[in-house]
């Protein structure tokens, strides 16, 4: 399980550098290169949608070729950038720091790494995607910390390039143990066409409509969690605390998930956590109870850790195994332009009704809707139902 093993540390410091890093290094990078809050949250933006458009073509390459080059080239390219923006300075720093989490996005997240895993270990792939996200759940509880301790003593350009140095290692060591058969016909498809193909199918765009809104719901509540607490009466310091307990309780939603799946199926599981992390959003609004925000951080750090391989195993069922990674790739796009529209839209909607709630209601409307339209059967299942 060597391979598997280092696509989980990759997860872990891909998504731990500009992913979960840019928070911590909010106000020192505001404050040195003398940008607005809202610049710096266009750049990370244009980082994710960058991530999102790279996916759809280091999936294909998958698909096609094969990780190596995506992960031996790509990949430390970007954290290549990413490393080298600690010594740019204004608009040369924001472009580099996009275009290096664009490509670390890419090449090191979920949207090609779980096609990857699948391919690695195709006789068990609901095992090889779970436990790729229990690596993932360690993320941001090591990298957070890591981090601020790195800022806080030796500045923010020691933070940005060791945990930067720690990926282009990780890419490489990937690279080298991750080998897979790649049984493609002697022309394969293009890009656009498998895209196409793959959509034909109605249970992937049901499957895709409900990832988009749940993306909305998944990021709006990331974003707003801590400012909710704090509106709600506590502390700034103890909802942070609570915000790293929530992420730790991802793993109560990881490691349990592959009996789970057996005895319910991913399917049904993936309404019932939708539905849950809805509910579990709406405690926010009173958390100024303690009781209230640990019952928000148990159900919502729970779901929100089985969503990310409950998708990616419900998508392997739906999916051909020769386009999976391309369609992952599309995959990714989308719920990367929801994680982008959701904290934009629901920014909006605080600052123009002048209320915290506002964001959390986007959140359950948005989480409910996408658990209604993964209970919709198409139509063509529908009638193969009724058949004797």
């Amino acid at each position: 399980m060597l391979p598997l093993t280092s696509l989980g540390v990759l997860t872990v410091v891909a998504y731990g550098t500009w992913f979960y890093g840019f928070g911590v290094l909010f106000t020192d990078l505001s404050n040195f290169h003398g940008v607005s809050a809202s610049t710096l949250g266009i750049t990370f933006g244009l980082a994710q949608l960058l991530s999102g458009i790279g996916a759809v073509l280091t999936g294909r390459r998958l698909d096609v070729i094969g990780p190596r080059a995506v992960l031996g080239i790509i990949g430390p390219i970007g954290a290549t950038f990413y490393f080298a923006s600690s010594y740019a300075t204004g608009t040369m720093f924001l472009a580099m720091y996009a275009l290096g989490g664009g490509l670390i996005g890419a090449a090191g997240f979920y949207s090609f790494t779980q096609p990857l895993a699948v391919r690695l270990a195709s006789t068990d792939s609901t095992r090889a995607i779970t436990r790729l996200t229990i690596w993932g759940a360690f993320s941001s509880p090591v990298m957070i910390p890591l981090t601020e301790v790195l800022r806080g003593h030796y500045g923010w350009q020691t933070a940005v390039r060791l945990p930067a140095a720690l990926t282009i290692i990780s890419f490489f060591v990937a690279s080298l143990v991750c080998h897979v058969e790649v049984a493609t016909a002697a022309k394969p498809a293009s890009l656009i066409t498998s895209l196409r193909s793959a959509l034909g199918n109605s249970r992937l765009r049901l499957f895709t409509i409900g990832a988009f809104l749940s993306s909305i719901a998944a990021s709006t509540l990331l974003v707003f969690q801590v400012p909710t607490m704090t509106a709600a009466g506590i502390s700034t310091g103890t909802a942070a605390l609570l915000a790293s307990v929530r992420g730790f309780m991802q793993l109560g939603g990881r490691i349990p998930l592959v009996p789970a799946i057996r005895k319910f199926t991913a399917p049904r599981l993936i309404i019932v956590a939708r539905f849950t992390l809805g509910v579990s959003a709406l405690f926010l609004l009173g958390s100024g109870n303690i009781a209230f925000a640990v019952t928000y951080v148990v159900f919502a750090g729970i779901t929100l850790g089985a969503l990310s391989a409950l998708d990616g195993v419900a998508a392997r069922d739906i999916v051909q195994p020769e386009v999976f990674g391309t369609v992952m790739g599309g995959f990714g796009l989308i719920t990367t332009l929801g994680a982008a529209l959701g904290p934009i839209f629901s920014g909006w909607l605080k600052t123009t009704f002048d209320s915290s709630n506002a964001p959390i209601l986007i959140v359950f409307i948005t989480a409910c809707s996408a658990a209604i339209v993964f209970s919709i059967k198409p139509s063509s299942e529908k009638a193969l139902a009724t058949q004797p």
